[in-house]
C-alpha cells in the first residue's frame, strides 16, 4: 500500500514539475488574411454608402489622424463594445502599429481610387475650394475614406475595423467596427463613434 501511494504521489510530482507548454494559435496565411479585409471593407462600403466609386486613402489609420493614438483609441473603443475577443483585439493591434499602404488590387465590389497623402494635400491646399476639386474629379465618391487593417480571430467569424469618411470640410464621421460572419456573410454587431465633424 505504501509503494502505491508513493508510486502515485512521485507520478504526480512529476506529471506537476513537467513544463506547460504554450497553446500555440495557428497562424493563417496572409492571402486569407488579405482576402478577408477586402470583404470586410466590400461589406462596409457597399451597406454604408452604396455608390459607385469610392477614393480611399492609400495608408491605413486608426482614426482621424493616422496610428499615433492608437492605444488610447482603443482604450475608449473597448469601454464602449462589448464580446470583442481577445484574439480579434490582438489581431487588430499587431496589424496597426504603423501605417501601411493598401494594396491597388483589392477586390471591393467596386471602383475605388487609391489617394496618397501628397495627392490629398495637392487638391486641398490650393484654395478653398478643395472640394470642389475633389468632386470635380471624383464625382461618384462620397468623400475620402480610410480604412484600418482588419483584426481577426482566428475563426474569421469576428472582425474589428475603423472606419472614417470626410465628404466635406464639417462633414465626417469616424468608426470602430465590430463585425461577425454568419454563414459566410458580414454583419455589423456593434459600433463606436470615435469622431464627427
Amino acid at each position: 500500500m505504501f509503494r502505491k501511494n508513493l508510486l502515485l504521489i512521485l507520478v504526480m510530482c512529476t506529471a506537476a514539475c513537467r513544463p506547460v507548454m504554450p497553446t500555440l494559435i495557428p497562424t493563417p496565411a496572409t492571402d486569407q488574411i488579405n482576402l478577408e479585409e477586402q470583404a470586410v471593407y466590400a461589406f462596409l462600403l457597399a451597406k454604408l454608402y452604396q455608390h459607385k466609386g469610392y477614393v480611399i486613402m492609400a495608408d491605413t489609420a486608426t482614426s482621424a489622424t493616422g496610428v499615433e493614438d492608437t492605444a488610447q483609441t482603443l482604450d475608449y473603443v473597448l469601454q464602449n463594445i462589448h464580446g470583442l475577443a481577445s484574439e480579434t483585439l490582438a489581431s487588430f493591434k499587431a496589424r496597426n502599429t504603423s501605417a501601411q499602404v493598401l494594396g491597388p488590387d483589392m477586390q471591393l465590389g467596386g471602383p475605388y481610387k487609391l489617394l496618397s497623402q501628397t495627392a490629398r494635400n495637392q487638391i486641398f491646399s490650393q484654395n478653398q475650394s478643395g472640394w470642389d476639386i475633389f468632386y470635380n474629379r471624383y464625382p461618384q465618391a462620397p468623400g475620402i475614406t480610410t480604412f484600418s487593417h482588419v483584426g481577426l480571430n482566428a475563426s474569421f467569424d469576428q472582425a474589428l475595423v475603423y472606419m472614417g469618411t470626410q465628404s466635406n470640410w464639417l462633414v465626417g464621421t469616424g468608426y470602430y467596427y465590430l463585425l461577425k460572419k454568419v454563414e459566410g456573410i458580414w454583419s455589423i454587431d456593434q459600433q463606436v463613434m470615435i469622431w464627427v465633424s
